[in-house]
Formats: C-alpha cells, structure tokens, sequence
C-alpha cells in the first residue's frame, strides 16, 4: 500500500474549520462561500477553485501557504507552528466579530484580557488591522454621565 503524504485541499479546508471552532454556515458566510459548496469540497465532491482559496486565504492569511500547500507536511516540525496560527486565527476572528462571543460566559474585556498577549502580536503584524483596546477606568463613568 502507497502512503499518502498529501492532505487533499478539502481535508485541509475542514481542518482550517476545525481549529477555528465554526460551524459549517458560519465559515462558509465569513470567507463568502456558500455553505454547500464548502460541504462539497469537505468531502471531496467538488474540487477547489481559485476563487475559493483566494477567499479563505484572504480571510485566514497565516493559513494561505498551509491551505495550498502541495507537498509532504513534517507534522513534527509544524504542530507548533500550525497551533500558533490556528490560535491567532480564532483570536483575530473574535477580535473582529466579538459577537461570536455570545455563546461564551466571556466578557469582551475578559476574554481580551486572557488573549492580551496574542493581541499584541497581531497588532505588531504589517497590514493587520487590530483595534487598539481601550484602557477605560472604571473609576471614571462618573465623568461619562
């Protein structure tokens, strides 16, 4: 038997999902595909176009040589590397769309605050958009009145 060293796009494009911790819709809405034609690509029924790469790497772009990749992956020497992106990836999502927060027992501050240090290094990275977080003293919403 032949190993297989290759991910094939769409395994690939189900774990970028996977680590992002979304659902099938909502990535497909966040990356501007239709949730069906992500299906498709899972499973291997559709093949991945173009376009659908340039819309995942444009929304995850620590992921766009890990999704095109066309050669054997050492798992030893990227599993940090990955987790590191998948990390920062959720991170900027949430940051991004703090609703996604809902579900979660988390504050926007609180979870800011567990997530301050890979913050700061999205915000160092050239051409990331990150707001900066807001030092509001508590002390001072009588001032605000």
């Amino acid at each position: 038997m032949k190993k297989r060293f290759l991910f094939t796009a769409g395994e690939r494009l189900r774990g970028l999902r996977e680590l992002t911790g979304l659902k099938r819709p909502e990535f497909a809405r966040i990356v501007g595909m239709k949730a069906k034609t992500v299906e498709n690509i899972e499973f291997g029924r559709q093949r991945m176009r173009d376009e659908d790469f340039e819309k995942v790497c444009s929304v995850y772009p620590d992921f766009a040589r890990w999704i095109t990749y066309e050669g054997p992956i050492d798992p030893v020497s990227v599993a940090w590397e990955i987790a590191d992106s998948a990390q920062s990836a959720a991170v900027y999502l949430v940051e991004q769309n703090p609703s996604l927060l809902a579900s979660s027992n988390l504050s926007l501050e609180e979870w800011r605050s567990r997530h301050h240090d890979v913050l700061e290094r999205l915000r160092q990275e050239p051409g990331r958009e990150i707001c900066e977080e807001t030092d509001d003293d508590p002390d001072d919403e009588e001032t605000r009145d």
